[in-house]
């Protein structure tokens, strides 16, 4: 048996269709000034008299773009019949039957402004939220089995949520079937009972995104509040046609070209013991959730060469001895490890970074400028067209790895 894991996506199926009208549509900064106004379904672009400095705060000249309000809501993903985490061991009755029941229900009130300078498409995302979710899988240590484990992916319940906050969104390249009606939607496939899965499948990820159609394609813009520190842009990628649709190999969600800003910092096995760790620790550092390769780079981060029995690991310079210590118990200890480690990527020059990224988290939610070209002459990147409009969907992670609140069947309709 394998434990089946799902990709961190915008899972939208039949089921969140039925959740994604505008029918509890409430504004998040009231009515709005009388002579802008504001839509929940439709971003109004147009050109700035001057753009807005690119730095992730809000400058007077946003307040001429009109903005969509709307809240983004966690709806159901339906039963499933496998274990997602590793700390379940394959027992169904540790999780949830439905994986977003941590999560469902909740509402995350948003705000969407656009704007452009006839060269590059602005956009101010704004989204209530309380907490800078930065906890993603920490390494913890396990002081009843005496090993180094990972606080869970996907939450069991409503305490169990040790991920870091997330948006997605996408847009049609060219004229994908069911696009204009359906949104993101139309991408996702597969089903969590595993109906019609084949247990030889190699893959184990059963809801994945592809095209309804060959040569079909959507462009797919998704940020990492951790993973996107220091690379300030957001992964630019886009969905195809895969041909072994309908099969849990089958995962048509690709990067584009371009450094990736981010690689795990799992798993260090000991050869002698077979314990297993992070592969770079800092020692003594609390709170920390990522580590940039600059740290691996100039020795501030060591990288981990033995775990004995009793967990004690053994790292370029010395030892970490945590029997007995609460700092690396899990979920609050504060000397527990990173999961990742980070770089700065492309930062704008490839492919992958292009759309880019300046986060601001203002206490009480996320402010976030986005800039992209118009037209990149990328055929896996969306253009928007002066004087067009075009249809895409968004999504909120809050502290989540999967569950997300999601508004579909928005418009974008750009202006001269």
């Amino acid at each position: 048996m394998k434990i089946f894991k799902l990709i961190t996506a915008l899972i939208i199926t039949v089921t969140f269709v039925l959740g994604c009208t505008h029918d509890d549509y409430v504004p998040l900064t009231g009515t709005g000034d009388a002579g802008i106004g504001e839509s929940p379904d439709e971003l109004l672009v147009q050109k700035f008299s001057t753009a807005p400095v690119f730095d992730g705060t809000i400058d007077d000249v946003w307040s001429e773009a009109r903005p969509l309000i709307n809240k983004a809501t966690v709806t159901g993903a339906g039963d499933r019949e496998i274990t997602l985490n590793a700390s379940s061991a394959f027992n169904l009755d540790l999780e949830p039957t439905d994986l977003m029941d941590p999560y469902k229900g909740e509402s995350y009130s948003y705000s969407l402004r656009g704007g452009h300078d006839g060269e590059y498409l602005y956009l101010l995302f704004e989204w209530e939220d309380d907490t800078d979710s930065q906890e993603r899988e920490s390494w913890f240590f396990n002081s009843i089995t005496s090993q180094w484990q990972q606080e869970n992916k996907y939450a069991n319940h409503k305490n169990d949520k040790f991920y870091e906050d997330k948006f997605g969104f996408m847009f049609p390249i060219g004229s994908p079937a069911g696009f204009n009606e359906g949104t993101c939607t139309v991408t996702c496939h597969g089903n969590l009972a595993l109906t019609g899965v084949d247990e030889d499948d190699a893959g184990t990820k059963v809801t994945r995104h592809y095209m309804k159609n060959e040569g079909e394609l959507a462009d797919f813009w998704h940020w990492k509040r951790d993973r996107h520190a220091l690379a300030e842009a957001c992964d630019d990628g886009f969905v195809q046609w895969e041909d072994d649709f309908g099969k849990a190999t089958a995962n048509g969600r690709k990067n584009d070209d371009g450094i990736s800003p981010y690689k795990n910092n799992q798993k260090f096995t000991d050869a002698v013991t077979g314990m297993s760790g992070p592969l770079y620790v800092i020692p003594n550092r609390e709170n920390y959730y990522w580590i940039a390769q600059s740290e691996i780079d100039s020795g501030t981060a060591k990288a981990v060469t033995g775990i004995a029995l009793d967990g004690t690991i053994t790292h370029e310079g010395g030892t970490i001895d945590p029997n007995g210590d609460p700092a690396y118990s899990q979920g609050f200890g504060s000397k527990r490890m990173p999961s990742i480690i980070i770089n700065p990527a492309g930062q704008g020059n490839d492919g992958r970074s292009e759309v880019q990224v300046k986060a601001i988290h203002t206490g009480s939610g996320w402010q976030l400028e986005i800039r992209r070209l118009l037209y990149t002459g990328d055929p896996t990147d969306a253009e928007f067209k002066i004087g067009e409009s075009i249809p895409f969907g968004l999504a909120i992670f809050n502290n989540a790895a999967i569950a997300h609140g999601q508004t579909n069947f928005l418009s974008m309709k750009i202006e001269n």
